[in-house]
């Protein structure tokens, strides 16, 4: 985040809007936090010296930089969308393109949850009870996915084909069957889409565990979806396929139990947990989609990222990324293979 990212002034407004007049008299501490690519989050704190006593009040600060991310978050505060995200406190317009938006602080019960399968299974649910109880007709902001996602799938592709082999081993193996993916991926997208029972309803768009704090609330642990930028109608495969692949990546137990736990999902949406032929299909033609949404061609980038040298972290960067992408890789050949 750079220096003066956040206006302070804009901030210390918004704490007394919110909490009074007579409270401006506030030390008001902003620290950066880790986001997302495109955005800048802080923690804000703020010791309230007004009133009978001293109070202190935390909250996340989200600076953004596109008025569909912010029209996101002001809707789904309207809709049962509320119960799975952090509550959005107010927002502020600080210019043409750039919003401040103010969400409730979620405290983490755990560090890393996700060594407890029990965590992970939870996760599903929750999805499972969100895809369920909103609308598909929900009025999120306009957003040519599609476009959007083909766009990317076709950059990754020539990013690929441009790669000396040595950089990703992996691609050797897996270029045909990109090529194949990439060409076929708007009516691959078309029929994950139509795909019954679970048809195209509002996802998440963007889950891994970077964007889920299990809370603990009444003596009961309660996953809480964030960043909900990426917030679209689609597929809930999409959002449980980047649940799993993402996690499987990090704790192997996800990975050996992914059946299982994709049958979990499954009988929460009160579905028979059957993983037949079709269903699988539509799993890994949504894996697809989100590989080559950006992720993969992120990993083949940082793998091949010729300013980051070849020694110390760098290298052991690069060769993270080169794992990374072969994983992503080794989805694209799955799809690959239910498609044809």
């Amino acid at each position: 985040m750079t220096r003066g990212a956040f206006d302070r002034a804009a901030v210390a407004a918004f704490l007394v809007a919110r909490h009074g007049a007579a409270l401006g008299d506030a030390t008001v501490e902003i620290r950066p936090l880790q986001g997302g690519l495109c955005s800048e989050v802080a923690l804000v704190t703020a010791r309230l010296r007004g009133g009978a006593r001293p109070r202190r009040v935390a909250l996340v600060a989200k600076l953004v930089h596109d008025a569909r991310e912010a029209a996101v978050y002001r809707r789904l505060s309207t809709s049962v969308a509320r119960r799975f995200s952090p509550e959005l406190l107010g927002a502020q317009r600080l210019g043409r393109r750039r919003w401040l938006l103010y969400l409730e602080r979620i405290v983490p019960a755990h560090p890393w949850p996700w060594t407890d399968s029990a965590h992970t299974a939870r996760v599903l649910e929750r999805l499972a009870r969100f895809h369920g109880e909103t609308a598909p007709v929900a009025a999120l902001p306009a957003w040519d996915y599609e476009a959007e996602n083909l766009a990317a799938a076709r950059g990754t592709l020539s990013l690929a084909e441009r790669l000396p082999r040595g950089e990703v081993p992996a691609l050797a193996r897996a270029m045909p069957a990109l090529r194949r993916v990439v060409a076929a991926l708007p009516a691959m997208r078309r029929q994950l889409l139509a795909f019954q029972p679970l048809g195209a309803t509002v996802i998440h768009g963007d889950v891994h565990p970077g964007n889920v704090i299990v809370r603990r609330r009444g003596g009961v642990a309660e996953p809480v979806l964030l960043d909900w930028a990426r917030a679209r109608v689609g597929s809930p495969l999409e959002d449980v396929s980047s649940w799993l692949q993402a996690l499987g990546y990090w704790e192997p137990e996800a990975r050996r139990r992914h059946d299982t736990l994709l049958a979990g999902y499954l009988a929460a949406r009160g579905l028979a947990p059957a993983l037949t032929r079709p269903l699988r299909d539509a799993y890994w033609f949504a894996a697809a989609s989100n590989a080559l949404a950006g992720a993969l061609g992120y990993h083949l980038s940082m793998a091949s990222d010729s300013g980051a040298g070849q020694r110390g972290a760098a290298s052991d960067a690069r060769a993270a990324a080169a794992r990374n992408a072969a994983d992503w890789l080794r989805v694209i050949r799955r799809a690959d293979a239910c498609w044809s």
